[in-house]
């Protein structure tokens, strides 16, 4: 036996955004919107390479992740990074001789010229992971949305999404 409330259709209360949003889903042309960037690189190949300079490797390399001349073009499927913040952390001073940048502009070239070696090394439909937070409060800083940037513009990166990881305090 269904109770009084459960009998009646419910009518569905309005909110402030109703009256000029829909009530269902709508479908749309998206085709304008994807025109307006350029189409990723996709191999059509069934295979991965037999090539010798293709196969895993069990090694440690110690360097500058700009200048990775001992790996392979197109031969990572995935990369994960996550670059120092630029925050004034104490590592970051102690590396002054190692060229620390001194301002926000010359840390995302930095980063742009990591990013883009990494990029190299990308095998086609090849996947790039950055771990980054945002900086700052006074004045706010969207890191990640600097990122996003020089990946997708720069580099010519489809980006899949984004995860944001709120931290419990």
């Amino acid at each position: 036996m269904a109770r009084a409330d459960e009998s009646e259709p419910k009518k569905r209360r309005s909110t402030s955004t109703s009256e000029f949003g829909v009530g269902k889903r709508e479908g749309h042309d998206s085709t304008d919107f994807y025109a307006r960037f350029a189409a990723p690189q996709v191999s059509d190949e069934d295979q991965v390479s037999d090539d010798e300079s293709l196969r895993a490797i069990d090694q440690i390399f110690v360097g500058s992740a700009a200048k990775m001349s001992q790996v392979a073009d197109g031969s990572v499927a995935l990369v994960v990074t996550s670059p120092p913040y630029f925050a004034g952390k104490a590592y970051e001073t102690e590396l002054q001789a190692d060229h620390v940048p001194a301002t926000y502009l010359e840390y995302l070239q930095m980063l742009r010229e990591v990013f883009a070696e990494c990029v190299r090394t990308l095998e086609p439909g090849g996947r790039i992971a950055v771990n980054v937070a945002n900086l700052g409060r006074r004045p706010y800083r969207s890191l990640s949305g600097d990122i996003t940037a020089i990946l997708q513009d720069d580099l010519r990166l489809l980006l899949r999404g984004e995860v944001v990881w709120v931290k419990q305090r």
